[in-house]
């Protein structure tokens, strides 16, 4: 699908101009590249997408890392404000689920509310998994067990040095923005829509449900087989969860605006 850079922060998929537009942002290690799956099942009937690109990879390669989260939230949700329109559904994975959270909070300060957020495969803020201090630690072989089997890459990429040691810098600078989250709070009024896959070694179906406190809108928990990635061997089936909460949130009578 036709990809074109808006912004050094948002990246078009596709020329539709369908409601809703959709926000996709990618896992940590990610970059616009990397949500490119799933615009052939989710973009449907002209709809359009806007992909959020991170610093430090992809075409930013030559930019510093991000430092916080809510840098990176506050970078796209103004890029959000001034070249987007319409009803907007925030879909992140991982990393990508709690910024979507982040972004939706300032768009709904703003007076910009989104019709859905989707988190997929993502612990509510709350419920970082490590702290700073353990992922500065982490050598070579560390990371190389972090990555086995999750799905991140193919194994014998990822058991390769020269490819992990190009990897690790960004997933290092990723992982750090992960840790160092902490929000207390945090509550969003669009519908919330929860993925994952059982057999997440990081998110469990536990952490999904978790989400429900962040939302005063309705709240949907959906569980796939599959690991961390569950999604690659399903993306139609994850498209169709998405879009079928999109109907559900008009027939419910949430209105975005």
């Amino acid at each position: 699908m036709r990809r074109s850079k808006v912004t050094p922060w948002l990246w078009r998929y596709g020329a539709g101009t369908a409601s809703p537009t959709f926000v996709l942002a990618p896992f940590g290690g990610g970059s616009v590249y990397s949500v490119a799956e799933w615009t052939t099942d989710l973009l449907r009937d002209g709809h359009a997408a806007l992909a959020v690109q991170y610093p430090g990879r992809g075409p930013r390669a030559s930019e510093p890392h991000a430092r916080r989260m809510t840098e990176l939230a506050t970078h796209a949700a103004a890029d959000l404000l001034r070249h987007s329109e319409g009803p907007l559904v925030l879909v992140g994975h991982s990393l990508g689920g709690v910024l979507c959270h982040e972004i939706t909070l300032r768009l709904e300060a703003a007076g910009r509310p989104v019709d859905l957020l989707v988190v997929s495969a993502a612990r509510p803020p709350g419920l970082n998994r490590m702290l700073p201090e353990q992922v500065l630690a982490m050598d070579r072989d560390a990371w190389r067990s972090e990555l086995s089997g999750n799905g991140f890459g193919e194994q014998h990429q990822m058991a390769r040095t020269d490819v992990l040691d190009l990897v690790i810098p960004i997933l290092r600078a990723d992982y750090l923005l992960m840790s160092r989250h902490h929000r207390s709070g945090g509550v969003v009024t669009c519908p919330l829509l929860a993925i994952g896959g059982d057999r997440d070694r990081r998110v469990t179906p536990d952490h999904l449900t978790a989400w429900r406190e962040l939302t005063s809108g309705e709240f949907t928990t959906a569980v796939l087989p599959g690991g961390h990635f569950y999604y690659r061997d399903q993306l139609a089936t994850f498209s169709g969860l998405i879009h079928r909460a999109i109907a559900a949130s008009a027939e419910f009578g949430y209105r975005s605006g």
